[in-house]
């Protein structure tokens, strides 16, 4: 099958793209990109790396504080977000998926992420001299990651490789295991998966895109000399930290005091058993 425009979208589009901004704006640029990279000899991982590079250069030009740096910075996270898309394009094309290449992408995540938000307060940093904004960058690039859902996998990881650990009580876990239904309630944290509205909000690429539209306007307001005395991303970047702050501890509280941890690993464990009785069966 030759790489058309037509046959690639055929072959690498997503049943369904969750992503509304991937979906309608991102995806009808990242086949371009698609178009070119499938006849290269790049890999999916190597165009994942691609926009990881890209993300990280975007950020630096953030935290530099000029404006019109800024502007070039947000071009290239953009490109960085069309690459993100197109790489998984890249792996259907050529028969390239993998979980490496999903963990892969994932580090990628981790590092872009946390790296634009502390530049976008570092930037406010170098503008202004507003300390606090240093104070509040990190505690946001901090919090950005999903920390009750990596320490809640962390855990059962643990629980997985170390079974005779006398930290956990495995003989009432199987129990519970053996007297649970199919189905495992996980709650509605967004550390298990599911999101809401206003926690997409504070997702990838719904961030990246705030402090966009952020830039471009002050960018034009200084143009026009128009000047503050707190800029608009002082306050976009003090909200986003304290609505961050309280949103996290608000999952933390979740995944602790409805016991997620345990239901996920009966969740692995229940899904691994399903597994076993359709080979063996």
């Amino acid at each position: 099958m030759k790489p058309t425009l037509s046959n690639l979208k055929k072959v690498t589009r997503k049943s369904y793209e969750p992503e509304p901004y991937a979906r309608y704006f991102i995806r009808p640029i990242s086949i371009l990109f698609t178009w070119i990279f499938v006849r290269t000899p790049l890999s999916a991982n190597q165009v994942t790396v691609l926009q990881e590079i890209v993300g990280i250069i975007g950020a630096v030009l953030i935290g530099f504080g000029k404006l019109e740096l800024s502007l070039i910075g947000i071009v290239l996270l953009q490109l960085g977000y069309i690459l993100d898309c197109s790489d998984g394009e890249v792996a259907r094309w050529k028969n390239q998926q993998s979980v490496k290449g999903v963990y892969l992408d994932l580090v990628g995540h981790v590092i872009v992420i946390p790296a634009y938000l502390y530049a976008f307060a570092f930037g406010i940093w170098m503008r202004s001299g507003q300390i606090e904004t240093l104070v509040v960058g990190f505690i946001t690039a901090l919090l950005i990651l999903r920390l009750e859902r990596d320490t809640m996998l962390s855990v059962v990881d643990t629980m997985i490789t170390e079974t005779d650990n006398p930290q956990y009580d495995f003989t009432n876990l199987i129990k519970e295991l053996d007297e649970s239904n199919d189905d495992i309630e996980m709650g509605s944290a967004g550390a298990v998966g599911r999101r809401s509205l206003l926690q997409s909000f504070f997702r990838y690429p719904a961030s990246m895109n705030l402090i966009s539209i952020i830039i471009i306007i002050e960018y034009f307001l200084a143009r026009n000399l128009i000047k503050f005395e707190h800029s608009l991303s002082y306050f976009v970047l003090m909200f986003f930290g304290a609505v961050l702050l309280v949103g996290r501890l608000w999952n933390i509280r979740n995944v602790f005091s409805k016991d997620l941890t345990k239901k996920r690993f009966l969740q692995i464990l229940k899904t691994a058993q399903k597994i076993n009785n359709n080979k063996t069966g």
